[in-house]
């Protein structure tokens, strides 16, 4: 296959990020943009503690006359980020423990004020949206993530020796009426293939549309329209990447050219398609 052997296509995450911020609050739009008002980032982080892990749960169908299971389905998908944080601050003290409160506290002894933070208390957590932003050279990637909580307790290790971390530990919520994250990017590594077409059948139909014709070809699951004549077509139905649906418009006599267009450009069958 050609340009299977692509070392453009390793990512070395050379600088990264991670952003919290309110749920509901606007996420970026691209890759590069700058992020929208309300995002806050978690600052300084150690080198190599920046985890995201996608954990889909299966169980088995198991029968009597098989050594094998004879049905595997998924009950659950989850998801986790992990980062230690290096940067000691109220916020990031609120995102590690999920919540809580941050008082100032006015010392006894006059001077400049203190601050008590306590940690949410059983069923005050609360959850925030994430970003994790990858850069590598000329490619950024973003993963947007609209709902997390921290769900694990947290452990610190003060010693002398080293900085001591925030164990910042995220579960992804939600997912079941949206999508629970995803990537953004401007990787060209990501553009979708092109699509082809090789057959449109029936090929003929009357003038006045409404003829079902089934397109054939290849990349088509990410079709968003077809033309006929430079008329859009009606009731498109993706298949699956090798075919699709559609309900003719009207035309007018003669031979007219199918376009498809989908997430890796248009494609046109010339002629594909003739008004009798």
């Amino acid at each position: 296959m050609a340009g299977e052997n692509n070392n453009n296509e390793i990512v070395i995450p050379q600088l990264c990020r991670t952003w919290l911020a309110p749920v509901g609050t606007t996420a970026p739009a691209d890759a590069t943009v700058t992020m929208p008002a309300g995002w806050y980032t978690v600052g300084l982080f150690t080198e190599d503690s920046l985890k995201f892990n996608s954990e889909p749960n299966f169980e088995q169908v198991r029968s009597a006359q098989s050594s094998y299971p004879t049905r595997t389905f998924q009950t659950t998908d989850a998801a986790t980020v992990e980062v230690d944080l290096q940067q000691w601050s109220g916020r990031n003290f609120r995102a590690v423990y999920g919540g809580g409160s941050i008082a100032a506290v006015t010392p006894s002894g006059g001077g400049a004020s203190h601050y008590r933070f306590a940690p949410p208390r059983i069923g005050g957590r609360t959850e925030v949206a994430a970003c994790i932003e990858v850069i590598d050279g000329g490619k950024h990637y973003r993963y947007v993530i609209p709902r997390v909580m921290q769900m694990e307790g947290v452990s610190k290790d003060l010693a002398k020796s080293k900085e001591a971390v925030l164990p910042l530990r995220l579960a992804v919520q939600g997912g079941d009426d949206t999508d629970a994250w995803y990537v953004l990017t401007d990787d060209p590594a990501f553009q979708p293939p092109a699509p082809t077409i090789s057959t449109v059948t029936p090929s003929t139909g009357p003038t006045a549309g409404g003829t079902t014709i089934t397109v054939v070809g290849t990349n088509l699951d990410s079709a968003t329209a077809v033309t006929v004549g430079g008329a859009a077509g009606t009731g498109l139905v993706v298949v699956d990447e090798t075919e699709l649906t559609v309900i003719t418009p009207a035309g007018t006599t003669g031979a007219k050219d199918v376009v498809v267009t989908t997430a890796g450009g248009s494609v046109t069958k010339t002629g594909g398609f003739t008004y009798a």
